[in-house]
C-alpha cells in the first residue's frame, strides 16, 4: 500500500514521520478517516469542511494543504487501484525545533488507507461510562483531534467487560457520543441524537442518517437525553464511517429495531450505489 507522508509517495511500511513533529510529539494534529465506495470519496467536502472549522479552532494555517487534499486522495486511489476503503487524513502542527519565538511550523499531512472491516453481528453491547473518569477533549464546535487517548482509555475498558463501545455520560447526566462513533435513539418514530452544543462531533454519516430518516418520514430531533431515559426509548444504535448504522443494546434493553433496521439497510445501498447523496 502506497501512501502519502507530507509530499512523497512511499510504502506504509517504510513512512517516515520526523521525530520532532508536534503531531507525533503532543497530538498537535487534526484527522479525517474518508470512506471511499466504487472508487468514488463519500461527502469529501463535509470532512473538509469540518477539517477546516478544527484549524479555526486550534489555529492551524494549513489552507493550502486542504486544497491540495482532493488531488493527492485521488492519487492514492489511483496508485492502489481502491474500490473499497477507508482513507485517513492527518495534518499536523509540523517541526517547531530551530524556529524563532515568532516563526510557525510548516504543517504536514499525512494519507494512508485501509480496508473497511467485516461488519460485526448486532445488536452489539455498550456501557454507559461517566466522562469525568477520562481524558476527554470537548470544544463547541468539536475538533477531530489527535489528542483521543481519553477515548481510547473507556474503549479499553469497554472491551475488558465485553462490551463493544462505551457511551459518555457528561456531569450533568446527558448522554454525548461513543468512544468513536455517534449514538442515535428512536422513541415513537422519533430519532433522537445528542446535540452538537454538548461537544459531539458532527460526524458525516451522522448528518447523513439524520438525512435517511427524514426521508423515511421519521421525526429528527438533536437533543439533551439524560442518560436515566434511555432505558424507554425503543431503539438505540451507534454509526461511523467504518460501521455504518450499527444496532446496540446494554444490560436489561431489548427492542426489535424496527427503523434501525431500515436505516441501516438505506444506509449500506447508498454506499453500495457509490454516490454521496441522499436522492
Amino acid at each position: 500500500m502506497l501512501i502519502y507522508a507530507n509530499g512523497v509517495w512511499v510504502e506504509a511500511s517504510q513512512a517516515v514521520i520526523p521525530f520532532q513533529d508536534q503531531g507525533f510529539l503532543y497530538g498537535d494534529s487534526l484527522f479525517e478517516t474518508i470512506r471511499v465506495n466504487q472508487g468514488a470519496l463519500f461527502r469529501l467536502e463535509k470532512h473538509l469542511e469540518r477539517m477546516r472549522s478544527g484549524m479555526q479552532t486550534i489555529r492551524m494555517d494549513a489552507e493550502s494543504l486542504l486544497e491540495d487534499i482532493p488531488n493527492i486522495l485521488g492519487t492514492l486511489i489511483a496508485k492502489n487501484q481502491i474500490i473499497s476503503a477507508l482513507i485517513r487524513v492527518m495534518i499536523t502542527r509540523g517541526v517547531s525545533d530551530n524556529l524563532a519565538e515568532d516563526e510557525q511550523p510548516q504543517p504536514a499531512i499525512y494519507i494512508s488507507a485501509r480496508a473497511i472491516g467485516e461488519l460485526p453481528e448486532w445488536p452489539v453491547k455498550v456501557i454507559f461510562v461517566k466522562e469525568q473518569n477520562y481524558p476527554i477533549l470537548r470544544f463547541h464546535p468539536a475538533i477531530k483531534s489527535g489528542n483521543y487517548l481519553g477515548n481510547m482509555l473507556a474503549k479499553k475498558d469497554a472491551r475488558t467487560v465485553g462490551a463493544f463501545e462505551p457511551v459518555f455520560v457528561n456531569r450533568d447526566g446527558y448522554v454525548t457520543e461513543c468512544a468513536i462513533r455517534n449514538i442515535f435513539f428512536i422513541k415513537n418514530n422519533i430519532l433522537l441524537t445528542p446535540a452538537v452544543e454538548l461537544g459531539v462531533l458532527p460526524g458525516v454519516i451522522r448528518d447523513t442518517i439524520m438525512e435517511l430518516a427524514r426521508k423515511r418520514g421519521l421525526k429528527v430531533r438533536e437533543a439533551l437525553i439524560i442518560q436515566n431515559e434511555v432505558a424507554s426509548m425503543d431503539e438505540a444504535f451507534i454509526s461511523s464511517t467504518g460501521v455504518g448504522v450499527l444496532p446496540v443494546y446494554w444490560e436489561g434493553f431489548e427492542s426489535d429495531y424496527k427503523h434501525s433496521q431500515i436505516l441501516r439497510n438505506d444506509l449500506q445501498e447508498l454506499f453500495k450505489s457509490g454516490k454521496s447523496y441522499v436522492s
